[in-house]
């Protein structure tokens, strides 16, 4: 969930020791996301995130180093040739909206003071950020929303700026305990709080309020919350998978925090991470659906030409005919010729361009039997290298989809690259090189190791460490993972479960009576020349199971992942 108008409070209350820091870098590292680094009087040097995210939306400090691109994008630049430099005059809440507004003091490129405002709405799929003037006019907002997407509202450069439209609700630090009482009762405490309190999120009353809460304590409740934040009386706290609360819930096994920094940077970090593997995997699969569907279309067309062989060999014919045929009149669109090849000969009818002679007619025939001739030879040449291609593409599909880290997408995107399918960047950056990824780690009851392989690389290197007289497994005749079985003489129980783990972790996942090769490692050989993860085995027995995650499930080691 994004911030909520307490949480936001809270937080502009924590940043405030950042008022009269410089700013002296600006980054945007993801398309809702600005880092500030700001070095201030009291903290030192610090990285200020700012994140307009539907979901994720927040603003805090961080720690963590982000990826950024290899070309600044345009707002992330215009931010950099006005607020590099600058320094945080204030930073304020609109009441208690999910709007911050930082205000800015610095000199342009003729040294003269200039006043900026900066302007984070953390609105959901509303949310935005802005750049503004002195005089509240937009330089630039990181969406752009036109009147065709919100006539009441415009978010565009060298526009006035229009605050969100205010709702009329009250002020939760301006209410007394007996208005609570009488206007909450009779009522449903949650959805009152909502519609009657600004700042306050469906979740913030959901702990405030607790289910069974008896109705006389209901709204001392609601007014020890609300004073308890007026006096920056903090308490913050996080839900595990729920969210981030200022105060700390009574009756719920929530986890106290420090401050509120380090409430969001513990609830976001793992959505963040998470975020940023999904954003990877929808780019990488987005790369690898476009290529198999112009695979598949190249396919298609090589077998439609290889389907045309009775075609091709029909103009042959008609050229030769036509070849022995004396006395057609001139403008003739066809002609009715005996094939002497049969016997007896038959009449065949044979189309004829009226602009072109007989022997010119023939000509055009044999043209465009040499032509459809050589397409055809080459089509066939082609069908091999496109199947195995497009195998290799559902093989990297399947990959994408069982990778669960960044070190596993980070191999895929390195081989694409390598297969072109994918643009070697312009320029390398000098990163630090990522730990080689580890597989699937599972354990048999009888105590023997099973790896599995999530992408071609891991696969490769399971096949080339493995001791070979180690059972190896791949799902027959569909793109797999590969298989180590840590045992040269396994139990006919531990040989079913790494059968239905290969099969499990394959294309066939739904379905029944899989066939499975095993065989020994030293019988896998990567051909000459082939794509990652592509081998030949020999000696090998088949299997057939069904799938089944309850059947593998208890068997993973999750500790080693």
């Amino acid at each position: 969930m994004a911030t909520d108008g307490f949480t936001l409070y809270a937080c502009v209350h924590e940043l405030r020791t950042l008022v009269g820091g410089k700013i002296d870098k600006v980054q945007q590292p993801d398309k809702d996301i600005i880092i500030l680094h700001i070095r201030a009087p009291e903290t030192g040097r610090v990285k200020l995130m700012l994140c307009i995210h539907a979901e994720n939306g927040r603003i805090q400090t961080v720690q963590r180093n982000y990826e950024n691109p290899e070309t600044a994008p345009a707002f992330c630049m215009l931010l950099r040739k006005y607020l590099v430099g600058c320094r945080i005059v204030s930073i304020e809440q609109k009441g208690l909206n999910r709007i911050a507004v930082f205000s800015l003091s610095g000199r342009n490129e003729l040294f003269d003071a200039v006043e900026l405002r900066l302007v984070v709405e953390l609105m959901g799929r509303h949310g935005n950020l802005f750049l503004l003037n002195g005089d509240g006019t937009i330089i630039d907002c990181m969406r752009h929303f036109g009147i065709a997407e919100n006539a009441a509202r415009i978010c565009l450069p060298n526009i006035a700026y229009c605050e969100p439209p205010e709702t009329e609700k009250l002020d939760p630090f301006a209410v007394s305990l007996q208005k609570i009482e009488a206007a909450c009762c009779g009522r449903m405490p949650g959805k009152w709080l909502i519609d009657t309190f600004s700042g306050v999120s469906r979740l913030c009353a959901e702990q405030i309020v607790k289910d069974g809460t008896p109705e006389d304590y209901i709204a001392s409740e609601i007014y020890e919350v609300f004073t308890s934040l007026k006096e920056h009386r903090f308490a913050p706290s996080v839900i595990p998978g729920v969210g981030v609360l200022p105060f700390r819930p009574k009756n719920t096994d929530s986890i106290p925090c420090s401050s509120v920094n380090e409430a969001q940077d513990l609830f976001y970090r793992t959505r963040d991470e998470q975020a940023i593997l999904t954003k990877t995997k929808t780019s990488l699969r987005a790369v690898l659906e476009h290529a198999k569907k112009r695979t598949e279309k190249k396919l298609s067309e090589c077998m439609k030409t290889i389907g045309d062989e009775e075609q091709i060999e029909r103009d042959r014919l008609s050229g030769e005919l036509l070849l022995g045929m004396r006395g057609v009149p001139a403008g003739r669109t066809s002609v009715i010729a005996a094939n002497y090849y049969t016997d007896p000969p038959e009449q065949i009818e044979i189309r004829l361009d009226p602009k072109y002679s007989t022997a010119e007619n023939a000509q055009r025939y044999f043209k465009r039997y040499r032509k459809n001739k050589a397409a055809r030879a080459y089509a066939l040449a082609q069908v091999g290298a496109l199947t195995e291609e497009l195998d290799y593409l559902k093989g990297q599909l399947l990959n994408v989809a069982a990778c669960s880290t960044h070190e596993e997408l980070a191999e895929i995107k390195e081989e694409l690259i390598r297969e072109r399918y994918l643009r070697e960047p312009a320029e390398k950056r000098r990163s630090s090189s990522l730990a080689a990824s580890r597989p699937l780690h599972y354990r048999s009851p009888d105590g023997t190791d099973l790896y599995v392989g999530k992408n071609n690389l891991q696969n490769e290197r399971l096949v080339r460490t493995s001791d070979p007289n180690a059972v190896w497994l791949h799902a027959k005749g569909v793109p797999a993972s590969h298989v180590i079985l840590c045992t040269a003489e396994p139990s006919r129980e531990t040989l079913h479960l790494a059968a239905v783990i290969a099969a499990y972790h394959s294309s066939a996942s739904a379905s029944e009576n899989v066939p499975v090769d095993y065989t020994q490692v030293r019988y896998v050989r990567k051909p000459s020349g082939a794509r990652p993860g592509f081998v030949n085995y020999f000696h090998q027995h088949t299997l057939y199971v069904t799938p089944s995650l309850d059947e593998i499930a208890p068997y993973r080691v999750v500790e080693d992942q």
